[in-house]
């Protein structure tokens, strides 16, 4: 059969969680002047500080003090400090800073209030006006100050805001990194945890130059753009490489998990949420690998794509090797995968509409044997069904399953379908495809889900019957 009858699916985001991405859709964040956090905020309002109105996207609906917006529509911010506790001297600034930001983030996890991370921006601020100096000299107090200013740009900023917070977030980030070269630090407990938001604030910063991006008035300013995202991402992902290797085995941290799925950017304040407890070495590999792998799919260039999706698939390969039944790394594998292969399905589509619609391939003996299965599309397409098929199978044991992995494995299935040559391999893959989506339907009725996938349905049982 003529391949580009065959149907192409939705693209990589059909069936695919939305991967985190902490970010707003404002871009408008540089100022002649300083940005000022939390400026004119303060009150003496005893109630729980207000959120920002769009939730950030996040794998599998979990979110931590990172990636959480914790509302509380219509009431007013307050900020909180501490009392030094415990065997701290008076004085100490930056141990009492550390107090209140552990606080900030216990708070959090408790009620989703903002108090204390308020207090820790506002101390934050007032240590770097009355040290006297260009730069705070302590790399804690830096990195302390960056994490700080990236959780606010996340669930406490208005959009408005958000890019100041970021922007000036990358810049402690970037001085706690040179203070740590230097030597003043060792970064003994939190160098591992600089390392992620800092790799977490430049991807921040890459969502703002893709929204600028978008805007672009001139092919060269688009150009310009993507090579300063391109060069943004190669030093996030020097920072997680270095990172991941430093958290410690068997530490947790705790994440907020929606108990419905939503789409990315939907308003999460009806819908209820769980505290629970993460491996934090597997919880930061997989939301960065989310996070870069959404960046791969905005490139228009194929080499780079392809680079930072498999910066993605090996950061999940390396959570299988120590959580081998952990679904979300094997679905972002196939994510990965898909992604990849998808793009070259696209560039097949092009040149099969310059070819004669009525040519038949030949029917061969044995499908699998022939050379497109040993090409490197040929070998990721059937990788992407292989981690698919063990991501629905795990799942299926933890009664995890998902539309989301039952619609990406008919994804998969529908990328063998599409460099089949002889009929019967193409029939095979559709009645996989097939069964997929009608699971997912059943299982998961939603009129939404329905009428994305009733075209493509309907041309996969096209092949089935065409073959009986």
């Amino acid at each position: 059969m003529a391949k580009d009858k065959r149907p192409r699916g939705l693209g990589r985001t059909a069936g695919v969680p939305p991967p985190s991405e902490s970010s707003k859709d404002d871009t408008n964040a540089s100022s002649s002047a300083r940005f000022n956090p939390l400026g004119n905020k303060d009150t003496q309002s005893t109630t729980k500080s207000k959120g920002k109105d769009k939730e950030p996207k996040e794998q599998n609906q979990d979110q931590d003090m990172t990636d959480v917006n914790g509302k509380e529509k219509g009431a007013e911010p307050e900020t909180a400090s501490l009392a030094l506790q415990g065997d701290t001297e008076a004085g100490d600034e930056l141990s009492e800073l550390r107090q209140t930001y552990d606080a900030a983030q216990k708070q959090f996890v408790e009620s989703g209030a903002q108090e204390y991370l308020r207090g820790t921006i506002h101390e934050c601020d007032r240590m770097v006006r009355n040290c006297g100096k260009d730069v705070y000299p302590s790399a804690e107090f830096n990195y302390i100050y960056a994490s700080a200013l990236h959780d606010f740009s996340v669930f406490g900023a208005e959009p408005e805001e958000v890019n100041g917070f970021v922007e000036l977030g990358c810049e402690f980030a970037t001085k706690a990194g040179e203070l740590l070269k230097a030597g003043s630090d060792k970064g003994e407990g939190w160098l591992w945890k600089y390392h992620v938001v800092a790799g977490r604030l430049l991807l921040q910063k890459a969502d703002a130059l893709h929204e600028e991006q978008e805007a672009a008035s001139s092919k060269k300013q688009y150009q310009k753009l993507g090579n300063e995202i391109n060069q943004t991402l190669k030093e996030a992902t020097i920072l997680f490489s270095t990172g991941f290797p430093m958290i410690p085995e068997g530490e947790e941290k705790y994440t907020v998990r929606l108990d419905k799925d939503v789409d990315p950017g939907a308003d999460t304040s009806s819908i209820n949420k769980s505290i629970i407890k993460v491996v934090a070495k597997a919880h930061e590999r997989i939301s960065a690998a989310a996070n870069v792998a959404i960046h791969a799919d905005r490139f228009d260039d194929y080499d780079r794509r392809k680079q930072w999706n498999e910066w993605a698939l090996q950061t999940y390969r390396d959570v299988t090797q120590d959580t081998p039944e952990n679904v979300e790394a094997w679905q972002g594998i196939a994510t990965c995968l898909h992604s990849i292969v998808g793009w070259w399905a696209d560039q097949a589509d092009e040149e099969a509409e310059m070819e004669d619609e009525d040519e038949e391939d030949e029917e061969p003996e044995d499908e699998y044997s022939l050379p497109i299965y040993s090409t490197e599309r040929g070998q990721m397409s059937l990788q992407a069904v292989e981690a698919i098929q063990k991501a629905i199978e795990l799942a299926r044991k933890s009664e995890g399953l998902t539309s989301d992995l039952l619609t990406l494995g008919a994804e998969c299935h529908l990328n063998l379908v599409n460099i089949a040559v002889g009929d019967k391999a193409a029939a095979e893959q559709s009645r996989k495809a097939v069964a997929l989506i009608k699971e997912a339907i059943a299982t998961f009725p939603d009129p939404a889900l329905e009428d994305r996938y009733s075209e493509v349905l309907r041309e996969f049982e096209e092949i089935t019957k065409a073959s009986d």
